[in-house]
């Protein structure tokens, strides 16, 4: 699969409380998970999945509303001085569909899913799979509540609206978590849960 050329920029921030600390940084490497190509939709989508360093974790995948190579960089997360006790990060528990493309026609057959946090962790960004199946993805970071504060969300990236998919899927852009997406399943405005790392974060917001 292609991966967009670039590197992880090393303009660190730090949030503490207390010890362990997390540490927040962008990366622009990808590779690409999904598009909708071929599907009749009136937008056009590629899901891209962040490459991160050893050490770091994505908090969502990519969603661009094109099919050309992505443009912006995505927000990872790594930690010092973890706490085995209670981690800052942890894997999710589980991962629920918010929506699959089946009897769309496209060339692809994908779906966007939300990671399920365990409890004291919240979950950020959502992700997309070629095929069905749920993602497996061992870096990705659910952070610890005490870390993140209430979100919301800003433009719509994508919808599936006009493709003949049984289900209804719309993205918007999470704001104050770069290159991260929040999924609804219907095209009205948005009314699910968003949240950004507490401290203002600096992210696109539009």
């Amino acid at each position: 699969m292609a991966v967009k050329t670039g590197s992880t920029q090393q303009n660190v921030v730090l949030y503490a409380n207390g010890h362990p600390t997390l540490l927040a940084t962008y990366t622009s490497r990808y590779t690409w998970i999904y598009s909708d190509l071929g599907s009749g939709a009136d937008m056009d989508v590629t899901i891209y999945r962040p490459v991160a360093p050893a050490g770091y974790y994505i908090v969502g995948d990519y969603a661009q509303g094109n099919f050309t190579a992505p443009v912006n960089n995505s927000l990872i997360v790594s930690v010092v001085n973890q706490d085995p006790a209670y981690p800052v990060i942890a894997a999710p528990a589980s991962w629920q569909q918010v929506w699959n493309d089946a009897d769309s026609g496209g060339d692809y057959d994908g779906a966007i899913w939300r990671a399920v946090a365990p409890t004291g962790y919240a979950s950020l960004g959502c992700v997309g799979t070629l095929g069905y199946d749920p993602p497996v993805i061992k870096n990705y970071a659910c952070i610890r509540q005490d870390l993140i504060a209430n979100g919301s969300v800003g433009n719509l990236i994508w919808s599936d609206s006009g493709s003949d998919a049984t289900e209804d899927i719309s993205l918007y852009l999470l704001n104050n978590v770069q290159g991260a997406f929040a999924a609804q399943a219907n095209y009205d405005p948005y009314r699910g849960p968003a949240f950004q790392l507490a401290g203002g974060f600096p992210g696109h917001s539009s």
